[in-house]
């Protein structure tokens, strides 16, 4: 990839526990005048304030511009406050799920600040993510309306309702008084064949994380490695602060053993050894020499760093082009695509995953048909989607 030195700057502040010849190559990296309006703009794509905030006022004296300093501080304080509420409401939940008996696992977000750095404070999550036991799932949504909340899916039809979860694997829930988001989950991942989900394995295998007065239930960090890889590689690595947390995960080699076996089991070996690459080459993480030599002969494992690279090289890096506009389709309609059809191998995942890419539900609001006709939808997907953008 045709990588920018301001990258390679972000990159090396985002270096976690950082030893002391990484802080010194930051602040050689800072005497070098960057980009600062990059730095910052990628500071909100990526999601890492914190992160970056910390790192420059650990770097020493060095000329941070006041305005960067104090606009980081911003997005930090930002961060620790939405931080804030939410630990509050997933206690609440919680504490909710509990006494009605329910099984239901946090994942991301603050439970997994927790987990990971010790601090719920550091990750800037949007919404509140929940797996649900699948045979609880109509309960424990009735548990959340009674906590406030209304389905977003609350007016779909029968045949939109089952469909619906079929292909998408969560509910977005959204708070009448405050408008928190919460996504309830059926499954990890949108695609079965790409990552099976058995949620009482999960359930059994969990791991409590202490967050405010309350202990919450999420994923066994065995089982984390792989969840993160999948989910960050779902996204074609979009943002770096799903790579930081796997780097942070799988800092001790034994674990990245575990990792790269866990996965070859599942057929995702090449998705792991990417991200394990990717984690070296831009986190410094230390990676066994055998992973990076078997991920450098693996053409798999190139395919998907082919298919990153445009979110990646130049100044693509730091920017969020808007989904309506030319680089927002090359982005998301062709290279993300490209790059969630190659996590797997197999015909049966390729098959599934295109057949996905001819069902949207904003197809059902931009052409109105009856259930009766609903089988249609996959053949009005090219005009639902001309309209849309023709709207724009």
């Amino acid at each position: 990839m045709d990588l920018a030195p301001d990258f390679h700057l972000f990159c090396l502040a985002l270096r976690w526990l950082q030893p002391a010849e990484d802080t010194g190559a930051l602040r050689r990296a800072l005497l070098r005048a960057p980009k600062w309006p990059a730095i910052v703009a990628g500071a909100v794509r990526h999601r890492v304030a914190p992160f970056l905030y910390s790192a420059l006022q650990a770097s020493g004296p060095v000329p941070i511009p006041e305005e960067v300093i104090a606009e980081l501080r911003q997005q930090s304080l930002a961060t620790a406050a939405r931080s804030l509420a939410q630990t509050a409401e997933i206690c609440r939940l919680f504490r909710a799920f509990a006494d009605a008996g329910v099984r239901v696992l946090a994942l991301k977000g603050v439970v997994l600040s927790a987990q990971l750095y010790g601090n719920s404070a550091l990750r800037n999550a949007r919404d509140i993510d929940l797996l649900a036991d699948p045979d609880e799932f109509a309960r424990i949504g009735a548990i959340l309306t009674d906590a406030g909340y209304r389905c977003s899916n609350e007016t779909l039809s029968p045949r939109q309702s089952a469909s619906y979860g079929h292909w998408i694997k969560d509910v977005e829930y959204i708070h009448v008084r405050d408008g928190t988001a919460i996504e309830l989950h059926r499954r990890l991942i949108d695609n079965e064949n790409l990552l099976t989900c058995d949620f009482g394995a999960l359930w059994r295998e969990r791991e409590d994380v202490r967050l405010g007065d309350a202990t919450i239930p999420t994923l066994s960090r065995s089982a984390l490695a792989l969840y993160l890889c999948v989910h960050g590689a779902g996204h074609c690595w979009e943002r770096l602060r799903w790579l930081v947390d796997l780097a942070t995960l799988l800092r001790e080699p034994r674990s990245q053993d575990a990792a790269i076996a866990a996965a070859d089991a599942a057929g995702l070996g090449p998705v792991m050894l990417h991200a394990l690459k990717l984690a070296h080459d831009w986190l410094g993480l230390l990676v066994d020499e055998r992973h990076l030599s078997r991920a450098a002969a693996d053409l798999r494992v190139a395919r998907l760093d082919r298919f990153l690279a445009p979110l990646y090289a130049g100044g693509a890096w730091h920017e969020m082009p808007p989904r309506g506009s030319w680089a927002g389709m090359l982005r998301y309609s062709l290279w993300a695509r490209l790059y969630r059809l190659s996590m797997k191998s197999d015909w049966i995942y390729r098959g599934s995953q295109g057949m996905r890419e001819w069902f949207t539900p904003a197809d059902w609001h931009t052409v109105h048909l009856p259930d009766t006709l609903f089988w249609l939808y996959p053949f009005v997907r090219p005009v639902g989607w001309l309209l849309r953008r023709w709207q724009r």
